[in-house]
């Protein structure tokens, strides 16, 4: 009943994932740095994951027990890769998204009691496990009592005297809990296999983690060097220009553009020819244009 695969993968969860990517990042990606060297533009993001990976450590308890006991059988071992995957469960890399513990008894005895030292087996790695690594979130507990077929995998895979009687036994629809186990001590050897190499693998509590670890992607890009703006030019309106002439105390501004303008244009001629005239006759003439 070990989950060896489940173990390993706690082993090392805080091993940053790092991937080199040109492509667009994930809509839930954080930025936390970029950098400019030359034409290149190097960007990091963290891509945040609450879940999608599953640790799970088992404790195992001896016969009628549900306190832990951490020289029985491989608790020691178990205990210690807790121990690791817990520390590691601080890194702000890591996001533990739910705890599960589940306590089992063997099929062997009363069912009635067998039920109660299931769940006390799940309250006792419950308890543990908070008083040890005051976890943030919370732990669901459920418990479970085996059945005698689900010896079957095991019988099957292993060196049991009687193997086929044992298996009829296990595999039997008309005999109840009570009367395989009757059968089954009928056979002292099967039984004496059954009960040091298989039903205390059956007497543990587990618990699960559901988490995720966020991934760290490095994105690079090349951009086109720009060129700087140049000064915008800007047409000023030309001004006319003036030509000024005084003649006989009498100044006259000549417009040397703007031709269509030639109601000023008649205006000055006649200041002008109002003036030669007065200079000649000595005096004030009206003149019509």
């Amino acid at each position: 009943m070990k989950k060896s695969l489940f173990i390993l993968l706690a082993m090392g969860v805080t091993t940053m994932a790092v991937a080199q990517s040109n492509q667009a990042p994930a809509a839930n990606a954080v930025m936390i740095s970029q950098t400019k060297s030359g034409n290149t533009v190097t960007t990091r993001y963290k891509i945040p994951h609450n879940d999608g990976k599953h640790a799970e450590f088992d404790v195992h308890y001896a016969v009628n027990k549900a306190n832990i006991v951490p020289a029985y059988s491989d608790n020691t071992q178990q205990i210690a890769e807790l121990n690791d995957f817990m520390k590691q469960s601080t890194d702000t890399m890591m996001h533990i998204s739910a705890i599960h513990i589940v306590g089992y008894a063997s099929p062997d005895g009363n069912s009635s009691q067998n039920d109660t030292l299931a769940s006390q087996r799940a309250q006792s790695l419950y308890h543990y496990a908070v008083n040890t690594y005051h976890p943030k979130q919370k732990i669901d507990t459920d418990h479970k009592t085996f059945k005698w077929i689900d010896c079957v995998a095991a019988v099957e895979k292993s060196a049991i005297p009687n193997k086929e009687a044992v298996l009829n036994v296990l595999k039997s629809t008309s005999h109840t809990e009570a009367q395989k186990e009757a059968e089954l001590r009928k056979m002292p050897e099967a039984w004496s296999y059954l009960a040091t190499h298989i039903l205390p693998q059956m007497r543990y509590a587990d618990i699960e983690f559901d988490y995720g670890v966020d991934e760290i992607v490095t994105r690079t890009t090349t951009v086109t060097p720009t060129e700087p703006a140049k000064p915008v030019q800007t047409s000023q309106p030309q001004q006319p220009e003036v030509l000024v002439e005084e003649e006989m105390g009498i100044i006259v501004a000549t417009p040397q553009r703007g031709d269509d303008d030639k109601s000023t244009n008649r205006r000055n001629e006649r200041k002008v020819r109002k003036a030669d005239k007065k200079s000649a006759k000595g005096g004030y003439e009206v003149i019509y244009w």
